[in-house]
């Protein structure tokens, strides 16, 4: 059943330029079509004298297209949601209105290609990775730029090749890959001294980096060889970095310092509470002095440091954690996010990354040769972009497949991500374990906490929390520190008999309070079960004999494809963005060659256009949790994009304008146009 979608907001730019038609898969099944209309396409609807109508049309393995199907459409809508029963194929819709009885075609979309739902033929090849590593690297060793790495078939056989794959050392019984993945939108407001969405920050690096990286730092000293990998996104590290935004949490952790000395006198007389008080108090004041003396408020260079120790692989992701599979209409959109994600990734750390974490595991047939391009050596995908490869896996989940281009894609273990990300099923669950939801910001009356929340008086997490999981109502048991621990290494052994692979970083300690204290006893106790940690790099390394499949297009959202960001919630957010990446492609095409003024405010375009492009404002737009907020993110920075776009074309770039705009969203600071040239 077809459903119409609310009108843009009226802040939002509405798309320009000619009449077209563009079409986005939600999933296999179901696709969401939009156009844009111009004056002549509007008098022809208007004059026609039947109803509008889009016809579907599919085809197979490169074939002449055919129609699917075909149905009426109210071209007062801003988009329809067509249903398709064809998957492997491509596809297309032509719009048009039923003229005496013809059809009169106006539009005709993109070509769309509608993924496999389940693995392909049963061929089978087998490729060695340092083979093609040796091949797409330059005289000094890097990855060359100059195209896609074609894989290199085996003459060897098979069976040997999936032997050699799928052995294991004698000194392991199996390997373990923990894959961290860190990221948050880019939230940085240097005209409010207090502002209540930068808290997603300050609690990430209260909750979940800071206890990270003392647990890597411990793992070091105690030469743990145990190593993890974690992706630090070019937005998180942007803030991680920004002085700014580092001033703020500073004064941010002095004052949830001193609301830990009240609590530790309110509860003096609460024995129920008064040990968890103590320890809070505790817990912030080391946690101060290694933020502020230790790492001199530098967490990106600790990371780093860890890193070259050999204890942490640090990964890249994508500039702006843009999904990718819905900006594919716009190739060089797709490839300006990957290129400076790496570009800053070696800028920020100091080395070239090997692996890419995509944003919402989001993956689209072809892909894998803008990664290449990028020097990527792996990357990783949702378990049924395995099982619906171009080639059956022929180890399923437990090793990596090689993409055409020579990129290899690592599956997450299903599995395992219930086990540790689930509150019903899994660890996190555990009664013994902290309740994130019951917090004083909330259980306090104003007059006791009232000075440490929002000054505009609204009520907010403040990380005090004295309360254990026990149950789904509000009546919650005291938390007890000593026995959640003792839980935490019951779990972790649990986990370490059983099996493998990656996470989100924020569930351990943000979700999880207890996920640092789980993450160490896991890699301290695998040695003694026959398991070895290692970074997906090093796997390759070790066992570079790989099959070649393709994965299926897919992402880790619910369902497994792109409904969380494609909605009838969210949709309203692409034909603008779409329009926004082509104008900056013909802005780049014509002023790119200069300098001075209108390469800086190209620049500062291109920065407007990929905070835009972010996955986190259709995520919450879906969850409807902070929908004022992402909704005007996107229509602030498309209307800043617009501006500057329009000032260039006019030739006209007010400097203290772009000066402002350039203070305020400061982060890739070395951004070249150039990265959107027409592919």
């Amino acid at each position: 059943m077809n459903e119409t979608q609310p009108r843009l907001p009226p802040q939002l730019p509405a798309p320009g330029g000619p009449a077209r038609a563009a079409l986005l898969l939600v999933r296999p099944g179901r696709l969401f079509l939009y156009w844009v209309k111009d004056d002549a396409f509007e008098k022809t609807v208007t004059s026609a004298t039947g109803p509008a109508e889009v016809r579907l049309e599919m085809s197979a393995e490169g074939g002449t297209f055919v129609e699917l199907d075909r149905q009426e459409l109210d071209l007062r809508a801003p988009g329809w949601y067509l249903n398709s029963n064809r998957t492997d194929c491509r596809v297309r819709a032509r719009l048009g209105i039923l003229d005496h009885g013809q059809f009169r075609p106006l539009l005709v979309s993109n070509e769309l290609r509608v993924p496999r739902e389940s693995a392909g033929g049963e061929g089978e090849a087998w490729s060695d990775f340092r083979e093609l590593r040796s091949r797409r690297a330059g005289p000094s060793g890097a990855a060359s730029p100059s195209g896609p790495r074609p894989w290199i078939a085996s003459t060897e056989p098979a069976e040997t090749r999936r032997r050699t794959a799928a052995a294991v050392p004698s000194k392991a019984l199996g390997y373990l890959a923990l894959v961290l993945h860190a990221h948050l939108p880019f939230v940085r407001h240097p005209e409010r001294q207090y502002f209540l969405e930068e808290h997603w920050l300050f609690e990430a690096i209260t909750e979940t980096y800071l206890p990270l990286l003392d647990l890597l730092e411990q793992l070091s000293q105690d030469r743990i060889g145990a190593p993890l990998t974690l992706s630090l996104t070019p937005t998180l590290m942007a803030m991680l970095r920004d002085p700014l935004l580092m001033e703020k949490y500073a004064r941010h952790l002095d004052r949830m310092c001193e609301l830990a000395e009240r609590e530790v006198a309110r509860t003096r007389e609460e024995p129920g509470f008064a040990p968890t008080a103590g320890f809070y108090q505790d817990r912030l004041r080391r946690f101060r002095k290694l933020f502020q003396d230790t790492y001199r408020r530098d967490l990106v260079a600790q990371f780093a440091r860890l890193e070259a120790e050999g204890v942490l692989e640090i990964i890249a992701c994508a500039a702006t954690h843009g999904l990718l599979p819905a900006l594919a209409d716009s190739p060089e959109a797709v490839r300006a996010q990957v290129l400076l994600g790496v570009q800053e990734h070696e800028r920020q750390i100091g080395r070239s990354p090997r692996g890419f974490w995509l944003p919402e595991c989001a993956y689209f047939e072809g892909l894998d040769r803008v990664l290449a391009e990028a020097g990527i050596d792996y990357f990783f995908v949702d378990v049924h972009a395995f099982r619906a490869a171009s080639h059956r896996p022929k180890l399923d989940l437990h090793a990596p497949i090689l993409c055409p281009a020579g990129v290899a894609a690592f599956p997450r273990d299903q599995e395992t991500t219930v086990q540790v990300w689930s509150s019903k099923e899994g660890y996190p669950g555990d009664p013994e374990y902290r309740d994130f939801y019951r917090d004083i910001g909330f259980d306090l009356d104003r007059a006791t906490v009232g000075e440490f929340l929002d000054p505009a008086g609204t009520r907010s997490m403040t990380g005090f929390k004295y309360h254990r999981i026990t149950g789904d109502t509000d009546q919650k048991e005291p938390y007890r520190r000593a026995a959640a621990l003792q839980r935490v290494a019951d779990h972790a052994r649990d986990f370490a008999e059983n099996r493998r692979r990656q996470y989100d970083a924020e569930l351990f300690g943000h979700w999880w309070f207890e996920g640092p204290e789980w993450l160490n006893a896991v890699l301290r106790g695998l040695g003694e079960r026959g398991l070895r940690a290692v970074s997906p790099s090093e796997y390759l390394q070790e066992f570079p004999v790989t099959q070649v499949s393709e994965p299926s297009t897919s992402s880790w959202g619910e369902g497994g494809y792109f409904e969380v960001w494609i909605n009838p919630k969210t949709d309203w957010i692409y034909p603008p963005l779409h329009d926004a990446g082509r104008r900056m492609v013909a802005l780049v095409a014509r002023f790119s060659s200069g300098g001075g003024m209108p390469r800086r405010a190209l620049a500062q375009a291109g920065r407007e256009l990929l905070l835009a492009q972010a996955s986190d404002w259709p995520f919450i737009l879906k969850n409807e949790t902070s929908v004022g907020y992402a909704s005007l993110r996107i229509a602030r920075h498309l209307d800043q994009f617009h501006r500057l776009a329009a000032a260039l074309e006019a030739g006209r770039v007010d400097e203290a304008e772009l000066a402002a705009l350039e203070a305020q969203d400061n982060l890739f600071p070395q951004v070249d146009p150039g990265l959107w040239r027409r592919a």
